[in-house]
């Protein structure tokens, strides 16, 4: 019923811990590795885990050379033989009803994507104790920032909401990768709002985007995922994010004014996003290290 695509590139030690609860998903007929011509063991961490799963067919299909994650959800999705796409990233748990919470969503709001909320693990931490901390969010903002057109992935809700896009990790349908495709665009440096991209796409073109606490992606503690995937230094990773901003806000902002009615002007909103983009890249970082140690501090 649904092929899960994971683009991925050297993350066979990510792969190794998460691929089991993928392949334990009721409702996962097919998964496909993407490989952006990686060169590490992961063909092997694939071979020696499929036999445990019988019901789902397993592939390694690796790219010639580097296209980036948004040709490799591309071509994943081509290759599926089932009508719905489930795309995960390579260093994500996925809870054990993913597939199948996000697929009746789908099905019941008639929606064009839909995912569940993404959990940051701490380090130390087991899922299940993330899932636990986070709880339905704790931020007292909204989930969806339309001036910075950024998600606020520890927002506060219960429930399910209608947004414009949602995390990378999304169950769509096959015909709407057909018509309206990834922008490989997103190929170089860190491939910032690839995923983005082709939710705001449907999105502006008349389809739902949905978002639901009811089930979630467990993402691994940053401190275990250091290599691999489009990975860039810091200082790369912000000009590309800005880079990939201003072409993302380009591409879109007067069709997304058209059907949000937000009037925010497009130089506004690329201004006040690479402001934000710098914060986020070089401010909150210590900011949130300090908060943590002091909140995870026991007293005596």
């Amino acid at each position: 019923m649904i092929t899960m695509v994971v683009p991925t590139r050297n993350r066979a030690y990510t792969l190794r811990k998460v691929l089991p609860s993928y392949l334990s998903q009721p409702g996962i007929t097919e998964l496909i590795l993407l490989d952006d011509a990686g060169d590490d063991e992961t063909s092997a961490v694939l071979a020696a885990l499929a036999p445990q799963f019988p019901a789902v067919t397993c592939r390694h299909i690796r790219n010639d050379e580097r296209r980036g994650a948004a040709f490799s959800r591309q071509r994943g999705a081509k290759l599926a033989s089932n009508d719905y796409i489930l795309f995960c990233d390579d260093d994500e748990y996925l809870e054990p009803d993913y597939a199948a919470t996000c697929l009746e969503l789908l099905q019941r709001r008639q929606a064009g994507a839909v995912s569940g909320r993404r959990v940051y693990m701490r380090d130390g931490e087991r899922p299940e104790q993330a899932l636990e901390r986070f709880g339905s969010g704790s931020r007292r903002r909204p989930f969806f920032q339309h001036v910075l057109l950024q998600i606020v992935n520890g927002a506060h809700f219960s429930g399910e909401m209608e947004v414009p896009f949602t995390i990378a990790n999304i169950l769509t349908r096959r015909d709407l990768l057909t018509q309206f495709p990834f922008d490989g665009h997103y190929a170089k440096g860190n491939g910032y709002r690839e995923e983005s991209d082709y939710q705001m796409n449907l999105y502006v073109n008349g389809q739902s985007i949905w978002v639901t606490n009811a089930t979630h992606t467990i993402h691994m503690p940053m401190s275990e995922v250091r290599t691999g995937g489009q990975r860039v230094s810091e200082w790369q990773r912000f000009r590309w994010s800005v880079h990939y901003d201003g072409y993302f806000i380009d591409k879109y902002h007067a069709a997304y004014r058209r059907r949000s009615g937000n009037r925010h002007p497009r130089l506004l909103v690329k201004s006040l996003s690479a402001a934000y983009l710098f914060w986020r890249s070089f401010v909150r970082p210590p900011l949130y290290n300090v908060v943590t140690r002091l909140t995870d501090r026991k007293p005596a």
